[in-house]
């Protein structure tokens, strides 16, 4: 495996650096593709089409690639990987609950492959990660490797996009499974962030809307605790600042962040949150959790030093919470496995926690690491 990245500022630019990559003697079957959705996604997979290219595609809230951050960019990985050892399915989902697209993944991804690696990206700001991994672990009868991200919009928080090189939707899940007999796929989520103040009830909840916290509407309680404004537009500040910490009945935790404000005071999360779950906000403590991750994430190289590529998903709030210091981060992250990375800021993250099963996460990085066996 020979994986070549850039990146670029238009879709005519991708053409020039596919015929570059050409001439070096790059024959690549399949594309990595992170794209703001400035720009136009269908022209972007029919480039990669015409190449005879897969296409894994995803809309991004900015665009990472090895050491550098962008903004309203394209960013790509070319890898060489036989066509016999990856396939591509895209998953609608109109008239279908996340449950149901996650179940139709896992049933097909156990179909292509006895030992089957995957990564998914998810459209659709209504779409419940939550419930899209569960479904996959469940239809698979056991843990598999499993990583990826819900798509974004430049942060406008309107409609998002995961595509091929013939399809784009605002309303699906794109997934790539290889063959793990001979495609390696190792990953870790880490977050950071701490719970504070007192422990609250979610009282009234559907799926991913938390209608009542405490028998109160759910925006109340943010108003009331955190003094924030009562405007649709602070769903972002929510997200960067103060997510919910929810506790899982393992004893581990998750954090969920607000992605709409409703006009009713219900809120729309990035992930599932039940009523009863016992909840707290959650907070950055400061810079220090960028040395925690780096030191996480150090443990885990030690024990998967292999990599020919890396594919990082990290959450935009992240972003926002720690402004030009997420450059460190990024940076010593690829440091650690120095090959070439693309990634993407996300609207939540898929991945294992280093001792754990895999979940889905807010507020958290997730490096995947690429080999051949």
């Amino acid at each position: 495996m020979k994986p070549s990245v850039f990146s670029a500022t238009s879709v005519q630019e991708v053409e020039a650096h596919l015929r570059d990559a050409f001439k070096e003697g790059v024959k690549p079957t399949l594309a990595i593709v992170f794209s703001s959705p400035a720009h136009d996604l269908k022209a972007l997979g029919a480039i990669f089409a015409k190449h005879d290219i897969d296409v894994f595609g995803a809309s991004t809230n900015g665009e990472i690639l090895n050491d550098g951050l962008h903004e309203e960019s394209i960013v790509v990985m070319l890898l060489d990987i036989g066509r016999e050892f990856y396939s591509l399915g895209m998953f609608d989902g109109k008239d279908k609950s996340s449950l149901q697209v996650g179940q139709n993944i896992g049933e097909w991804a156990k179909t292509v492959y006895d030992n089957p690696a995957l990564m998914v990206v998810s459209g659709g700001l209504h779409f419940n990660g939550d419930h899209i991994v569960n479904a996959i672990i469940s239809a698979m009868g056991r843990q598999v490797p499993l990583f990826g991200g819900l798509a974004g919009d430049d942060l406008k928080v309107i409609e998002t996009f995961v595509f091929s090189t013939s399809q784009v939707t605002s309303n699906g899940v794109t997934a790539l499974v290889f063959d793990g007999n001979v495609i390696g796929l190792q990953g870790v989520a880490f977050s950071g962030w701490k719970a504070i103040g007192t422990s609250k009830t979610v009282t009234r909840a559907d799926g991913n809307i938390v209608y009542e916290i405490d028998n109160q509407p759910a925006l109340d309680i943010y108003m009331k605790y955190l003094k924030v404004p009562n405007d649709p537009a602070a769903a972002p500040g929510l997200a960067g600042e103060y997510p919910l910490v929810m506790n899982r009945d393992d004893g581990s935790s998750v954090l969920r962040v607000a992605l709409i404000l409703n006009q009713d005071k219900s809120m729309v999360f990035a992930g599932s949150v039940p009523e009863g779950a016992k909840v707290r906000f959650g907070m950055a403590p400061g810079s220090e959790i960028i040395d925690e991750a780096i030191e996480q994430m150090s443990e885990f190289n030690r024990q998967n030093p292999r990599s020919d590529a890396l594919v990082l998903f990290s959450c935009k709030a992240r972003h926002m919470a720690f402004g030009p210091m997420i450059e460190d981060e990024i940076s010593a992250v690829r440091k650690l496995w120095d090959v070439p990375m693309v990634g993407f800021f996300t609207y939540g993250e898929i991945g294992p926690a280093l001792h754990g099963g895999c979940d889905f996460h807010n507020q958290s990085l997730v490096p995947v690491v690429i080999y051949e066996k």
